[in-house]
């Protein structure tokens, strides 16, 4: 396979939308890379309506929204390869990949756009004690993709717990009913609902006690499964019994495979640092999207990626 004009890492909004729009501008030669088994990032998995506002005209689902991205680009000659990781970055740009169609290799493009979006923090991230269960620990991503691909629950498994009252919290409650699965509590540190009012109005309607102020100070087990989780409100410790804990949110920009690279990270947002227009301080690489700067909705990434693609179009035309 040839080094592309362009090479895109990562296949969300972001970077599914400037490829769009390299496309619209005269570039051809365009490869977009993906580690995912398919593409259309985190909206995939997100069956709830909302997605794409300011981007589209009318805003869908989650997967509405990833099909639309990749619509635009039938007939563009866009190469989409899936499976296909960044293993590292250098200057030139020089990138390695490694996939089933690259298999180990270099490619050299003359220009690089980063679009590879965020993880939530998990378990470990988040520093919570407790016991180590095998089963049951989950984050949004994880009990969404379990629900989007049809994979069953463990048996028993029957009510959770979310940690955050962020947007992505009440998604997961949303995630949760579909798979036939009953949502306890919810439980933030801070000391109002994250999310817009009406969400935690709705949350206590459906019978969701909203624990505010608190923390999950540990996960307890039984038979290597989550069996209760401890909550601390003002010092004072309860212990709710549960089949699960999903821990929502707190957002980790995904620059795994550049933190030791020659691209700056910006200290405040833990993500890439780049110029007004999207420029990273290595010649030729450009960033869109959250991996710049969490967390935007799905329809800013996508106008983000727009964005940057034009600067890149320009600089490529005068190179």
């Amino acid at each position: 396979m040839r080094d592309p004009d362009v090479l895109i890492v990562g296949a969300g909004p972001a970077g599914l939308a400037a490829a769009a729009e390299l496309t619209r501008r005269g570039v051809g030669d365009i490869l977009v890379i993906d580690r995912d088994d398919a593409a259309g990032g985190l909206p995939r998995f997100c069956a709830h309506p909302g997605f794409g506002i300011g981007y589209l005209a009318v805003p869908r689902s989650g997967p509405g929204f990833a099909a639309s991205l990749l619509h635009a680009l039938e007939g563009s000659g866009v190469r989409l390869l899936c499976g296909t990781t960044m293993v590292s970055l250098d200057a030139g740009p020089t990138v390695t990949v490694t996939g089933p169609e690259l298999g180990h290799r270099v490619l050299r493009p003359k220009a690089v756009i980063l679009a590879t979006g965020i993880r939530e923090a998990n378990r470990g991230n988040r520093l919570v004690p407790g016991e180590r269960p095998a089963v049951g620990v989950l984050t949004t991503g994880l009990l969404q993709q379990t629900v989007a691909r049809k994979v069953p629950f463990p048996a028993g498994m029957k009510e959770l717990v979310v940690v955050g009252t962020e947007h992505v919290s009440f998604s997961a409650i949303w995630t949760a009913r579909h798979a036939g699965l009953r949502v306890r509590a919810m439980v933030d540190e801070r000391a109002a609902v994250a999310s817009f009012a009406p969400a935690g109005w709705m949350a206590r309607a459906f019978g969701i006690d909203i624990r505010l102020s608190s923390r999950v100070a540990a996960i307890r087990a039984r038979d290597n499964r989550v069996a209760a989780v401890e909550i601390e409100t003002g010092g004072r410790r309860e212990t709710l019994a549960c089949d699960g804990v999903v821990f929502t949110a707190g957002w980790i920009p995904e620059v795994a495979a550049i933190a030791t690279g020659p691209i700056g990270i910006d200290r405040t947002t833990g993500g890439v640092a780049t110029d007004e227009n999207g420029r990273t301080d290595l010649a030729g690489v450009f960033a869109a999207g959250n991996m710049r700067h969490p967390l935007k909705a799905s329809g800013s990434c996508a106008r983000q990626g727009r964005s940057v693609a034009a600067t890149v179009a320009s600089a490529l035309s005068s190179r």
